[in-house]
């Protein structure tokens, strides 16, 4: 009887939210703008699935410094906002380098994976 009460009991807080807690740290967005390259096209806004699947993405990499250069003939600009504010800003080109949050230093995926075309389709599919 107290076994069956215990597995009641862990199953019931496990339910109720007595998980790991959301980390502080989780950036969260409402919206999203992209800007493509020397080009004019933009898109704005896009349903929340996609905001929070690249937002997740964007979330789960590490970087580090290198001295590639941006090419932003291929480079995406990301800006994520929620509420009206911009809360993460990322530039991207085809060759994965990156400036992050409106610094012009160059980065490279040290771990984690970015799709570039998947974020190229979405553009482009906006149109």
């Amino acid at each position: 009887m107290k076994r069956i009460l215990f597995i009641i009991l862990t199953v019931f807080l496990l339910l109720t939210g007595c998980a790991k807690p959301e980390s502080i740290d989780m950036i969260k967005a409402d919206n999203i703008t992209i800007f493509y390259g020397v080009s004019s096209h933009a898109m704005f806004g896009a349903d929340q699935g996609v905001i929070d699947s690249l937002l997740n993405q964007f979330n789960a990499l590490s970087f580090e410094k290198t001295t590639e250069e941006l090419d932003l003939l291929s480079a995406f600009f990301v800006i994520f906002s929620h509420d009206g504010n911009d809360v993460k800003k990322i530039w991207v080109d085809k060759n994965g380098v990156f400036w992050l949050d409106g610094k012009t230093q160059c980065y490279k995926i040290s771990s984690g994976s970015f799709d570039y075309q998947h974020l190229k389709a979405i553009c482009e599919d906006s149109r």
